[in-house]
């Protein structure tokens, strides 16, 4: 019975490219379509780093420009357009653009096919920006597959990646039938020579050096000795250093008076050429320099010749050539290298016994019995994820919602308050404290205490309400910055920092987390109020979250009611000498903090009822809604450029503020209304922090518990500051407190 059809995109670099990882994706998908046959649908996306790209074969039906994020959203449509039933991804930080590759995983993440990625890659020790692309595409990826047994330990030890996601599958080789060199000798006229061969781009990592430093001696002794070095130039050596390695390489030589025994041949050969090079060698050498290669494919063709091999101990040579398959040597040894050659130079039954067991070895690595396993792991991947008409969206995602942990935030926070940003995950004390986050901080924690009874919130909240007390000028108005020697750096704050400590002000009135609180709270609120008129629009909007709040405590109090209505007023005023038919906001731009407009409109509608605030309230957050969608994730606005009305939107760098924004928006809408609509959007928005984004990367991080600063573009910001922190903690309240009271819907 035949196997039904499966239909495969593969995505790396592609030949004619000059790189291995081009080799391999060819080989596999070719060797993958001639197992299939023409009942399947085998295609390539490849990956150029030049603009005028390759001459590739009709197999590449897609390319994508390295550096241009935008081809990776469009290489995910034209896949998930296709019929294609699963995608084998070739992962190596060079590869893609971005901070180590990192627009990857725009693709990956865009995709509603089934993925399988073959790591070409796995460091011991990665930088954290390294490790985070990994284990996002684990989360991702049906399968990891790698080509060794330490890249599966280190994925496990130090990726953290569960064993059943890793597959392990020898690096492919062509099908060497013939063991007798004779032949292939004689076509490149070296019969009667012993012959050392190294074959591979060139770069100084090789180490071919430590070869001919050790030939002196060696052909005083076998003086038909002959090494050829076969390969072009690595094409990022050659743009940077041009041939200045060769050029050494060539100097050294003649040093030595080698140039009888040494041939450099500078080319990128075809596959048959290659083959008959390693049936000519007697001897191949791998001498590099560094153990830190996880797979090398010219030495995965060298066990699959059959070759006598001499190597360093890098990683993947140590687990190849492991029970007596080669000879390995310390790392720039050149007297052990011509120990090693002298060995088994002077020994031909000990040449042929190794060349055997070599050759025997390397039979379970032809292109034919590997690409059967991998067959086997797309079929299966294919079947357990199905295939999807869209990509996965933020439900599947919140199954992984975190564990509300105010571990990151305690780490930033001393007897002072919350220290603006930090280094990493370091607090950085040179930055000093803002009113800005230590009162969002404020509101945070008596939230969290109410809605959770965290004594962890608990214990902190004494101490931003005091950050905060001690912010407000005797004359009600608040400054915003303090270094870390506590000197004052202003003398009156933003508007933004005084609508958010009158947010927290309000909460803490309505729901005191020790009843103590709600007196000081009245005290700074009353002195403030007088102020709230004079704000601008964000500093009015989130005064106003704090009126509604303290109304709730307060009905009855008919003047702060009346400053509310006014402020509310304002806004819905903004909004119609600004809004069109086409533009439907309270400004001529999108910036920052958005959602708050929406959300205090929506606040203040469910205390005053007054259908105009609900009106506008939903066509600001619809309009809104639109402007920060894209391939049905949130993308917020950029800070970089903003978005301007009859502009281009800036799609980066995106901060966490704004998402929070979005979340706690839809919930107000959701809290009023109780359209689910608005519940599904609050979901999509918080995916936002968890990878549902245009990088697909989580910004909130699982092992520090603080979130990333933004979303830049090249990649997730290192640095997880106080802001970035509490928004995402805001917005995880929010989802824990709709679970909470709806449950999962």
């Amino acid at each position: 019975m035949l196997k039904p059809d499966l239909n495969i995109a593969f995505v790396g670099n592609y030949l004619p490219r000059m790189c291995g990882i081009a080799t391999f994706t060819t080989d596999l998908c070719e060797a993958t379509a001639k197992q299939l046959g023409r009942r399947s649908n085998v295609f390539a996306v490849a990956v150029n780093d030049t603009e005028q790209g390759y001459a590739y074969p009709r197999r590449v039906e897609f390319t994508i420009q390295k550096n241009q994020q935008g081809d990776y959203y469009e290489a995910a449509n034209f896949i998930n357009t296709s019929n294609a039933d699963v995608v084998c991804v070739q992962h190596e930080y060079g590869i893609y653009g971005g901070w180590d590759g990192v627009y990857i995983l725009s693709l990956i993440a865009s995709l509603s096919v089934p993925v399988v990625v073959v790591l070409h890659t796995v460091l011991k020790t990665p930088t954290p920006n390294q490790k985070k692309i990994v284990q996002e595409m684990a989360q991702r990826a049906g399968r990891l597959v790698v080509m060794s047994e330490l890249a599966v330990k280190l994925l496990r030890e130090e990726y953290g990646i569960p064993v059943e996601k890793i597959g392990m599958f020898y690096h492919g080789t062509p099908d060497f039938t013939s063991l007798d060199n004779s032949h292939y000798k004689k076509r490149f006229r070296v019969e009667g020579n012993q012959t050392l061969l190294t074959f591979g781009l060139l770069s100084p990592n090789k180490g071919i050096e430590t070869v001919i430093n050790a030939l002196p001696k060696i052909v005083q002794e076998f003086p038909k000795l002959v090494y050829i070095v076969l390969g072009k130039t690595h094409p990022n050596v050659l743009k940077e250093y041009g041939e200045k390695y060769r050029a050494g390489l060539i100097a050294l030589v003649d040093e030595l008076g080698l140039q009888e025994h040494v041939v450099f041949d500078d080319r990128f050969v075809s596959l048959e050429e290659l083959y008959a090079w390693l049936m000519a060698a007697d001897i191949y050498i791998t001498p590099y320099l560094n153990e830190a290669q996880i797979v090398s494919g010219t030495l995965s063709y060298a066990v699959g010749a059959g070759t006598a091999i001499i190597s360093t101990p890098y990683w993947h040579a140590k687990e190849l050539l492991a029970d007596g398959r080669g000879r390995l040597i310390n790392f720039a040894d050149s007297e052990a290298l011509a120990a090693a050659l002298h060995e088994l130079l002077s020994d031909k039954a000990k040449l042929k016994l190794l060349r055997d067991k070599t050759y025997k070895f390397g039979r379970q690595m032809r292109w034919d019995k590997v690409s059967e396993k991998y067959l086997e792991l797309f079929r299966q991947t294919a079947a357990a994820a199905g295939k999807k008409s869209v990509p996965l969206k933020t439900p599947a995602l919140l199954m992984r919602e975190p564990v509300f942990d105010l571990a990151h935030l305690k780490r930033l926070t001393d007897d002072t308050g919350l220290i603006q940003h930090a280094k990493y995950i370091v607090p950085d004390r040179h930055t000093g404290y803002c009113l800005d986050d230590n009162s969002r901080a404020l509101m945070l924690c008596a939230w969290a205490f109410f809605l959770l009874q965290s004594d962890d919130a608990k214990a902190l909240i004494s101490t931003y309400f005091s950050f905060t007390h001690f912010m407000q000028n005797p004359d009600g108005h608040f400054r915003n910055f303090i270094d870390y020697q506590r000197h004052f750096l202003d003398e009156t704050g933003s508007d933004d920092a005084f609508g958010r400590a009158l947010w927290a002000l309000g909460y803490i009135i309505w729901r005191p987390p020790r009843n103590a609180y709600r007196s000081l709270a009245c005290e700074c609120f009353q002195k403030a109020l007088p102020h709230v008129r004079g704000l601008n629009l964000r500093g009015k909007a989130l005064a106003m979250l704090g009126l509604t709040a303290y109304l709730r405590c307060y009905q009855g109090d008919e003047s702060v009611a009346a400053l509310l209505r006014e402020c509310a007023d304002y806004l819905v005023n903004l909004y119609q000498e600004v809004s069109s038919d086409d533009w439907r906001w309270f400004e001529d731009i999108i910036c920052y903090d958005n959602g708050i407009m929406p959300m205090a409109l929506f606040q203040t509608y469910s205390l005053l009822r007054e259908d105009k605030y609900l009106r506008v309230a939903r066509e600001t957050l619809e309009f809104l809604g639109k402007a920060t969608t894209l391939n049905g994730r949130l993308s917020i606005v950029g800070s970089r450029g903003w978005y301007k009305r009859g502009g281009e939107r800036a799609q980066y760098d995106q901060q966490p503020i704004d998402a929070a924004a979005m979340v706690l928006a839809y919930q107000s809408a959701y809290r009023v209304t109780k359209e689910k609509e608005y519940l599904k959007k609050m979901r999509r928005a918080f995916g936002w922090f968890l990878g549902e984004n245009d990088m697909g990367m989580s910004l909130y991080d699982h092992e520090t518990k603080g979130c990333a600063d933004g979303l830049l573009p090249e990649g997730v910001s290192l640095n997880q500051g106080g802001e970035s922190t509490v928004s995402f903690l805001m917005a995880l309240l929010a989802m824990i407190e709709e679970y909470e009271i709806e449950g999962e819907t």
